[in-house]
C-alpha cells in the first residue's frame, strides 16, 4: 500500500472495542472485501468506495500523505472531546 495508512478500520473510525466486527478478526484483509465476502449492505450498495477507511488504505487513493494525516489526527481530536 505504499504510502497510504496501515492503521486498522477499527482505529481509523474509532470504534468501540466492545463492537463485534469481522474485520478485528481478519485484520489483513480490507474491511471492504470483508464487506462484499459478506454480502453487507455497505458492499451492495457500493459506498465503501466513499468510506474514510477506504479513501486512506486503497492503492489509488486521491489522498496525499498530509491529507491522510490531518484527517486521522481531526478524527483522533474527535473522539476525545
Amino acid at each position: 500500500m505504499g504510502e497510504n495508512c496501515n492503521w486498522p478500520c477499527w482505529k481509523i473510525m474509532n470504534c468501540d472495542a466492545s463492537h463485534e466486527c469481522a474485520a478485528k478478526s481478519r485484520p489483513d484483509t480490507p474491511c471492504w472485501d470483508i464487506a462484499a465476502e459478506l454480502h453487507d449492505y455497505r458492499h451492495a450498495l457500493d459506498i465503501c468506495k466513499d468510506c474514510i477507511v477506504h479513501m486512506l488504505k486503497a492503492d489509488d487513493s486521491i489522498l496525499t500523505r498530509q491529507e491522510m494525516e490531518a484527517i486521522l489526527t481531526h478524527k483522533a481530536n474527535c473522539g476525545m472531546a
